[in-house]
């Protein structure tokens, strides 16, 4: 089980390395053109990252208890794996174009403290809305809410405040099931930035 799963994972951070890669390069087709394809990237990142962390949750419910704590100890739960490869490989492939990432109101990850832009984002997303987008002068933004699934309340559920089991340095949020409780947002500037 362990290293089906990982080999899985492993394929599965490469293909989506590679479709990053293919579409995020710079299409300079005019102005108008160039837009719209920066918004079909940002959807298709967001999208990316939600389905990476749907089958990794997928299976980490299915793994019993041995493997699971297995999993947990070598960091390839779904917030983990989906945060750090979408970190790490989505700016190196866009040369600094673009970037996603899981917004929430206390990221344990600092990689995911987002800009002045997306908490706005996400407290749309939390009055609601499927999907919300923003242009700057500079980017475009597009974001999706995360909504809890019961494999998250092992680490964030209730009771609030009580110590994480895997990683008690934090403590449970008292997050419940179906609750949005944060974003996946994606930025793709319009030209190359660090």
């Amino acid at each position: 089980m362990n290293v089906k799963l990982t080999l899985g994972i492993v394929l599965s951070i490469l293909l989506v390395a590679a479709v990053i890669a293919v579409a995020g390069t710079k299409h300079d087709s005019g102005e108008h053109a160039g837009r719209a394809y920066d918004q079909e990237f940002a959807r298709l990142l967001v999208k990316l990252e939600l389905q990476t962390r749907a089958v990794i949750a997928k299976h980490y419910v299915k793994a019993d208890e041995t493997h699971r704590d297995w999993l947990a100890h070598n960091l390839l739960l779904p917030a983990a794996v989906a945060d750090n490869v979408f970190h790490e490989v989505v700016p190196e492939v866009t040369e600094g174009r673009a970037w996603v990432k899981m917004i929430v109101d206390e990221p344990r990850n600092p990689n995911n403290a987002g800009d002045a832009i997306t908490p706005a984002m996400l407290k749309e997303l939390r009055a609601g809305n499927d999907s919300v987008e923003r242009s700057t002068k500079n980017a475009y933004y597009y974001g999706e809410p995360i909504r809890a699934a019961k494999t998250c309340l092992v680490c964030h559920g209730s009771p609030q405040g009580e110590p994480d089991p895997y990683f008690p340095e934090y403590a449970k949020n008292g997050w419940e099931t179906g609750q949005v409780v944060g974003a996946v947002i994606a930025r793709v500037a319009t030209e190359t930035h660090d």
